[in-house]
């Protein structure tokens, strides 16, 4: 679905009362403090505006205004904030700028440099994760700040733990592999069990081509790959779906029998071994349900490629109140602070759809490594190694609906095309996609 741009500056979508209470919250707070000032026009300056995608920074608004008094941070839902940028003439401009697709080629266009947070020692470079930091430069000028990343793996049964290497990672091969032995047919020459399905899961195909070498990004404006990386990608998947799983219709068949139910319920039914999935949902699930799976993260050349997604915050190039943006960023990226948004989120039971700080892991080390294991108690036994944390290239605010309706269709149909059918196209996908979005 095309994220749409939301027109009004004081519209607030909120996902549960939780949320709304804290978002009730920040509007006392706020009221307060423009009754302490002479006039609404000194009001208007000295509050922090927030555009967000990520409803929970209501909660963490509502902790930064109660240990600020003289500041006031306000929160504006953004479905996805790179497409409200600039914003609206009639609009309250930002201060600060949560959410995807951040990353441009000119950031000094939308953002201001945030170097002085280090030059100031409000910040130091050495608590988050380097890979993540370094993403948000450009030409060695930091513009933006990482917030949270999330990495892609895939799930096992407990009961079938003495099948799955001894490591905490498995690689694409090891996948193939460790599944392919898992298979297993009745007399009728029908398969009862398939240790790994992976047309049963569009953004697994997509995760193939990247850790391949696809190389997709965004120059001058337009979206450019590695053509032959693509191509090699999506034959090594078909030659797995038919070498290890017979073909593609014995897959989609043996799915529509037995893999109806969600990635977790697969794996614990005993029909399959893997199922592949992303760490958001993966621990929102095992802290709600009591559930008897494992994971390992999916590696390639020593490499787990961070979902294309993660999360920065930077300071809107025209906001009126830099000084409090200055603030509310030193004060979010103190390891104590994220402790104490967790704290209260688990204090107050607060149900929310999101895993740890904006839903995902932490980009502050200590926090990911140290905290979040408090809460996610399965992280005690396998946590992100972050030296083959890999940070995707730049990619244009429109790219999930690209890769939907793009790359993923594209790999899907070499996958499963005929013998002697002609290779599909990519910009044939491409051409169908642009009638969509821009006709």
């Amino acid at each position: 679905m095309l994220c749409k741009k939301l027109k009004s500056s004081s519209k607030f979508v909120f996902s549960s009362l939780g949320i709304c209470l804290c978002a009730g919250l920040i509007f006392i707070g706020c009221s307060k403090l423009g009754s302490r000032q002479t006039s609404r026009t000194v009001y208007q300056q000295d509050r922090i505006v927030i555009w967000t995608s990520c409803r929970e920074f209501a909660q963490y608004i509502e902790l930064f205004n109660r240990q600020h008094k003289d500041n006031c941070a306000i929160l504006v839902y953004k479905e996805n904030p790179a497409l409200s940028l600039p914003p609206a003439k009639d609009e309250n401009p930002p201060d600060i700028i949560v959410g995807s697709w951040l990353r441009t080629e000119t950031p000094q266009k939308n953002f201001k440099t945030l170097d002085y947070l280090f030059d100031t020692k409000k910040l130091t470079s050495d608590v988050f994760y380097p890979q993540l930091l370094d993403s948000g430069k450009r030409k060695d000028v930091q513009y933006l700040l990482p917030v949270s990343f999330n990495l892609p793996a895939v799930v096992f049964s407990t009961e079938n733990k003495d099948l799955i290497p001894e490591n905490y990672n498995l690689s694409l091969e090891q996948i193939r592999q460790t599944a392919s032995a898992f298979n297993e047919k009745n007399k009728k020459e029908a398969y009862t069990k398939i240790g790994f399905t992976p047309l049963g899961n569009n953004d697994f195909l997509y995760l193939v081509s990247k850790m391949k070498g696809t190389d997709f990004r965004e120059e001058k404006g337009e979206i450019v790959w590695n053509g032959q990386a693509l191509l090699n990608a999506a034959t090594m998947l078909r030659d797995w779906v038919y070498k290890e799983n017979t073909s593609p219709q014995i897959e989609e068949d043996f799915s529509f029998k037995y893999l109806f139910m969600p990635y977790y319920r697969q794996v614990s039914s005993g029909r399959t071994l893997l199922a592949y999935t992303t760490s958001d949902s993966l621990f929102k699930i095992l802290k709600e349900q009591d559930l008897s799976v494992d994971y390992r993260w999916i590696v390639e050349n020593k490499s787990i490629y961070i979902e294309d997604s993660l999360t920065m915050m930077g300071i809107y190039k025209n906001a009126n109140n830099q000084v409090g943006a200055t603030e509310f960023i030193s004060w979010f990226f103190q390891s104590e602070n994220q402790r104490s948004i967790l704290e209260t989120k688990e204090n107050l039971h607060l149900e929310t759809d999101l895993f740890g700080i904006a839903g995902g892991f932490s980009s502050l080390r200590d926090v990911t490594e140290h905290v979040l294991p408090i809460y996610y108690n399965q992280l005690l036994t396998n946590l992100p190694p972050s030296q083959m944390l890999t940070v995707s290239q730049m990619l244009p605010p429109r790219w999930e609906s690209y890769r939907t309706l793009v790359v993923e269709p594209y790999v899907k149909a070499v996958v499963t095309m005929e013998d002697g059918e002609p290779t599909p196209d990519l910009q044939d996908f491409e051409k169908e996609w642009r009638k969509k979005v821009f006709d």
